[in-house]
């Protein structure tokens, strides 16, 4: 399984794109910033995008592609999402106002298909089977995790302290998980109204995980990267924590 890094950055800046990653050439997660560094042709190889919730960083990058791509599109993109997600979209993105309504164009067959889904459902993808997980945040957000025959990788979405999340990892033991932590231990209290973690935070979330695998930071603030990773490794030096870099390739396989 490939991992296309195309933005994992917790806001915006020179060299920063926000939430998103392509996996295997055709399945997005999430819709962040990061689409504008895909090609036409890239773009267009998509066939399902998954989203975790509805901030704006997360799927900003949506309706840009679907503008860009309308006219050479040859089949109906779908788009998975929890109900609140997929209302917030059809009342607050495709409505005419901000933009243009694509699950209505064109008339004789929409650019998009929108289906919701719900915590702990499983849904079967290009080869790849995707559970959706919790997550704790302000607005209703999920994470995924997402296998395929070779391997697979859990993505917590934008979320803060989530006791419900580790019992599943433990027993489905993924190979990579990619967690947010948005936040430095001095910023405590903004950490915990936003639905984030900081690496103190982190330390009390991983005493739960009993598999070990490799972790991946997403979501930090823009300035405070190199000060997170600090404490992340200070606070956790057993534990295989890396940093998650834009334009990064993971090729994912099972040891």
């Amino acid at each position: 399984m490939k991992i296309d890094v195309l933005g994992c950055s917790g806001g915006i800046g020179q060299g920063l794109k926000t939430t998103t990653f392509l996996v295997d050439d055709s399945l997005l997660l999430d819709a962040g910033t990061g689409l504008e560094l895909l090609t036409m042709e890239r773009m267009l190889k998509i066939r399902d995008v998954i989203i975790t919730h509805a901030h704006i960083d997360h799927i900003i990058g949506l309706p840009l592609m679907l503008a860009t791509i309308f006219d050479q599109h040859k089949e109906p993109l779908n788009i998975y999402a929890l109900p609140e997600v997929i209302d917030a979209l059809k009342q607050h993105i495709f409505n005419w106002t901000i933009w243009p309504d694509y699950t209505c164009l064109p008339e004789e067959s929409p650019i998009i298909r929108l289906h919701k889904i719900k915590k702990g459902d499983k849904l079967s993808l290009q080869d790849k089977n995707i559970e959706v997980l919790p997550a704790q945040h302000p607005t209703p957000t999920v994470g995924y995790l997402i296998s395929d025959a070779n391997a697979s990788f859990a993505f917590t979405g934008d979320s803060g302290i989530n006791d419900e999340l580790w019992p599943i990892l433990n027993d489905r033991k993924p190979d990579l998980l990619i967690i947010d932590v948005s936040f430095t231990d001095e910023i405590d209290e903004l950490a915990r109204l936003s639905g984030h973690l900081t690496p103190s935070h982190l330390q009390e979330q991983l005493a739960q995980l009993n598999h070990d695998c490799k972790i991946m930071i997403t979501h930090l603030k823009p300035g405070f990267e190199d000060t997170i990773m600090q404490q992340c490794h200070q606070l956790l030096p057993d534990k295989q924590i890396y940093r998650l870099h834009h334009n990064q390739i993971i090729n994912l396989s099972s040891p």
